[in-house]
């Protein structure tokens, strides 16, 4: 097997008009002009390393501006995902970090596409 030199592309569908399509510099549809539900979290080494909370710190506050903007209560995300609403309460408080099942459970729960993590150093 020979190894591709051809970039990986993740491709998106737009919530509003179904497109299916690259994401682009803006970050846009390119249809409808509306948005692109993709999270990029982006962390810096030193600060997770030197700081645990900040991991965690990140991922609750993500995932609570995306329940707040969706309109959901912690219950209702709670429920969506199989979890308690304490803790749901608990990882947006930074006090626990979710599994990687629990936050792929919440990103479809909360119709997000795909997830980024992008680490630089």
């Amino acid at each position: 097997m020979s190894s591709s030199r051809v970039p990986i592309r993740d491709a998106f569908i737009c919530p509003s008009c179904k497109l299916r399509q690259f994401a682009t510099a803006t970050n846009l549809c390119r249809r409808c002009r509306k948005p692109l539900p993709v999270i990029q979290l982006e962390f810096q080494l030193a600060l997770i390393s030197s700081n645990q909370g900040t991991l965690g710190a990140e991922i609750g506050r993500t995932i609570r501006e995306l329940r707040i903007r969706r309109g959901y209560s912690q219950s209702t995300l709670a429920r969506r995902i199989g979890s308690h609403r304490t803790h749901i309460s608990r990882i947006e408080r930074a006090q626990v970090t979710p599994t990687l099942a629990l936050l792929v459970r919440a990103a479809v729960a909360l119709g997000v596409e795909s997830i980024v993590l992008r680490v630089r150093h």
